[in-house]
């Protein structure tokens, strides 16, 4: 059997084996200190917020609320840092989606979120949520 070949991807750090050879043992491996589990934030007060750092816009699926359908939804991806390492959340909020993108943040930029309630659209009779998106000012010393 030949010899096996482990990389580490310099796009997301994560091991990569080649499947093809002899697989390493797993049971002394590490974990990594984060899910890859994204879990959807919808936000049920205003004046909720969550400190985190932006990490990419991407597609996902989810169950329309009206139709029951499944379809591809755009959403903001976070990692959020937590008791126990890091967890990645999600929210498919076209302002809030439509924000991050006008403004180009650039993954791994430090936000505090903060969800300001339901606002009436000028255009329909729904209503939109509303966000305050503020840049964090990292103090490493």
């Amino acid at each position: 059997m030949k010899t096996q070949e482990i990389t580490t991807t310099t796009e997301n750090q994560l091991s990569v084996v080649d499947l093809s050879g002899k697989l390493p043992d797993l049971s002394s491996a590490t974990e990594y200190p984060f899910d890859l589990m994204a879990d959807y934030w919808t936000p049920e007060l205003p004046m909720e917020s969550k400190r985190v750092f932006f990490d990419k816009i991407a597609t996902r699926p989810v169950q329309d609320q009206q139709t029951g359908d499944i379809i591809e939804l755009e959403c903001a991806l976070f990692i959020e840092p937590s008791k126990d390492g890091f967890k990645t959340i999600a929210n498919g909020s076209k302002r809030l989606v439509g924000a991050l993108e006008a403004h180009s943040i650039q993954q791994g930029t430090p936000l505090l979120i903060t969800f300001l309630g339901k606002k009436k659209n000028r255009t329909n009779q729904f209503q939109s949520d509303n966000w305050s998106i503020k840049p964090l000012r990292l103090n490493i010393a």
